[in-house]
């Protein structure tokens, strides 16, 4: 009950949840706690929902969050954060998402919450990096009455376009929660007028953008002291006064010889959901710039089209802005 070393993977049945046997080393390998650690042959145990919700009431949620609108880095600041002993990181866990996307609740948010601040040692903090889509869930989350704090990881549009653009596999997954992102994006800006479904694949890339952004930015508003909104370009240039900000948000600061060692090392030289294959930001730039050649005007329709959006929603033209005020060349 006290450690994270029995982690609730799914629900096995109506009233009854799975969990895995994790250690330390497993935790800290793992880029997705989902259905992908079974791959790994863990020990199990079936718990009844009854005695699982029993034991959670015992617990206190002590949590703080990443939040990112997909592809930009979110895993990166986890293993960073995770490197250092105040911290444990755990890294989208396959519950989350099933809440956030209105699946039945075999364990209720509180009590998932519960599980998942478990810690190694009484002197670390759970840090948790939700999914994309989990933002939808960001505003109770951030309600927690441990006054969680939270760092919200995007982009601009157009690098984000560019990344998406950039590899196959983030193309498919943008056509796979587009639709479910389309619902969420009218829903939030109450939409009785909608006449803007995308057309083309940017402009699908594009509503993909400012879905999440407007999730995170409605939850932002409600809890404006307890987030750091975090650009991945900024980051990228500018590493050691953005770590140093996150873990001044996160509650312990770190010494800057702790932050330029980590930095050094090699996470920053892997790619962090695979880091079996080399990655940095100089491929990253090469990547995003044949990106740019090769689907340069689909990206700039899509462009066209939010701000084509902006010009009818007031809501899209405040999230436009303020993307382009935490853009590092503005």
């Amino acid at each position: 009950m006290h450690s994270p070393a029995w982690f609730p993977l799914e629900a096995a049945a109506a009233d009854t949840l799975r969990f895995v046997s994790l250690d330390e080393a497993a935790y800290r390998e793992a880029s997705f706690l989902d259905q992908r650690l079974l791959q790994l042959a863990p020990a199990q145990a079936l718990v009844s929902a009854a005695l699982a919700q029993n034991a959670a009431a015992q617990l206190r949620p002590r949590l703080h969050y990443v939040f990112h609108i997909g592809h930009v880095g979110s895993t990166l600041l986890s293993r960073l954060i995770g490197a250092r002993d105040s911290f444990f990181s755990l890294r989208e866990p396959a519950l989350l998402r099933v809440l956030a996307a209105g699946g039945a609740a075999v364990l209720p948010l509180p009590d998932l919450l519960a599980f998942l601040a478990r810690t190694w040692r009484p002197s670390q903090r759970a840090v948790v990096k939700v999914s994309s889509f989990v933002s939808e869930l960001a505003q109770p989350l951030l309600a927690g009455s441990q006054a969680p704090r939270a760092i919200f990881m995007c982009a601009t549009p157009l690098a984000y376009l560019r990344t998406i653009f950039a590899g196959p596999n983030s193309r498919a997954e943008s056509r796979t929660l587009a639709p479910l992102r389309l619902r969420r994006l009218l829903r939030r800006l109450e939409a009785a007028d909608w006449r803007f479904d995308p057309r083309s694949e940017g402009e699908q890339v594009a509503m993909s953008w400012l879905c999440e952004m407007t999730c995170l930015h409605q939850a932002a508003r409600e809890h404006p002291s307890q987030i750091l909104w975090l650009n991945f370009d900024r980051f990228l240039a500018e590493p050691q006064s953005a770590l140093q900000q996150v873990f001044q948000v996160l509650g312990a600061p770190q010494p800057p010889a702790e932050i330029e060692a980590l930095l050094a090392g090699p996470i920053m030289r892997r790619y962090s959901k695979a880091p079996e294959h080399a990655y940095d930001a100089q491929l990253r730039r090469e990547l995003l710039h044949a990106a740019d050649l090769e689907h340069g005007a689909e990206i700039r329709g899509a462009l066209g089209w939010l701000a084509a959006l902006a010009q009818h929603y007031p809501q899209v033209r405040r999230v436009l802005q303020a993307a382009e005020a935490l853009n590092p060349g503005s």
